[in-house]
């Protein structure tokens, strides 16, 4: 019995020194936060802002896509008879890749052949009568209705026949084939999806000054991170005129595709534009910015407040971005602590770089 009591003693004892602690820490922490509620500025580093002169050359990442990408439709109907081709195999452009079932279509096709000749016999017939007056020149016409009829009817089958034999019409390699040996299709069925990369579009996005930089027809370098040390090199194809929703400008190259290195669409790789020229242009260390890049912002000191305003970025490297609108030169830029302010929250500079 002694010993029972002494335990519950010590339980007792163990959870009122734990009750006690937790007290204790909860008082400090309320004095802390109390302490750091009083704040009345918040601590930040700014940088003043200035122009500088940035080089022409720059790069620009992008991806890489197919030149020429398709899926191959269907145009006749009928029951798949014949299939001579696999995914993954590289077809050439007109070569054959299935055949539909196509007797109906020939028996159709004879019939038409008999009734396109027997009406234009008709025809010349009905216009020998006509030169002796022994018919009217409605029933001329009537046979010249006939046999432009069964012209058309004759064309029409000759192009179905055609449509049950289905070729490529470009190369390349086939990356997913929808059909098989008995499908049945009709016009607009998929058969299969072809893409060519012998060649390659290589899509870059540019901000407004470097797009001003850029000409069609300039050769232009492109590496991936995917082969170190190789570059392939394209030729601009195309410039944006128009430009995105981040304010970027779409610039097109094509590349031959490196056998020894072969690219993939949807692979990522890095343009190299070069150029001679230079010009100034006001930049702010790239942690300045805060938002998405959709919709940079900075924040700057005035009167002891952080005031956040919207920009406009161009070229941006490792440590500055260019701005293009929204702030000038003198301006002093937040660079430390953004994610503790708010528009107009009170500030105090503690250091100016």
């Amino acid at each position: 019995m002694k010993r029972i009591i002494s335990i519950t003693l010590i339980i007792v004892f163990l959870v009122g020194a734990c009750s006690l602690t937790l007290i204790l820490n909860k008082k400090k922490i309320d004095e802390k936060s109390k302490l750091e509620g009083n704040l009345t500025s918040i601590p930040v580093f700014v940088t003043t802002i200035g122009k500088k002169t940035l080089p022409g050359s720059f790069e620009v990442n992008g991806s890489f896509s197919a030149i020429h990408e398709l899926t191959l439709m269907s145009e006749g109907q009928g029951k798949v008879t014949g299939l001579m081709f696999n995914t993954g195999d590289v077809v050439g452009e007109g070569q054959v890749l299935a055949k539909l079932d196509d007797v109906l279509v020939k028996s159709q096709l004879l019939l038409a052949e008999a009734a396109y000749n027997k009406a234009r016999g008709d025809l010349a017939k009905y216009e020998g009568l006509l030169k002796a007056d022994a018919i009217s020149n409605q029933q001329v016409e009537d046979s010249k209705l006939a046999l432009r009829k069964a012209e058309t009817d004759l064309t029409t089958l000759r192009k179905q026949l055609e449509y049950t034999t289905i070729s490529a019409p470009i190369k390349g390699t086939v990356v997913k084939r929808y059909i098989e040996i008995g499908s049945l299709l009709v016009p607009g069925a998929p058969v299969a999806d072809i893409v060519d990369v012998s060649r390659l579009k290589f899509i870059a996005h540019v901000a407004e000054t470097e797009a001003a930089m850029v000409r069609k027809g300039d050769r232009i370098k492109v590496s991936t991170s995917l082969y170190p040390g190789v570059t392939y090199e394209g030729a601009v194809v195309s410039v944006g005129v128009k430009a995105d929703e981040v304010k970027r400008f779409p610039v097109e190259l094509e590349i031959n595709n490196d056998p020894g290195h072969p690219l993939r669409a949807g692979m990522f790789g890095t343009a190299m534009f070069h150029s001679e020229s230079v010009f100034e242009a006001l930049v702010v260390p790239r942690e300045a910015i805060v938002g998405s890049i959709k919709t940079p912002k900075v924040y700057v000191a005035e009167n002891d407040r952080a005031v956040l305003k919207p920009v406009t970025i161009g070229i941006a490297t490792d440590h500055e971005v260019q701005i293009l609108s929204g702030l000038a030169p003198g301006e002093q830029v937040v660079i430390s602590v953004q994610i503790n302010l708010d528009n107009m929250r009170r500030i105090k500079i503690v250091n100016s770089k």
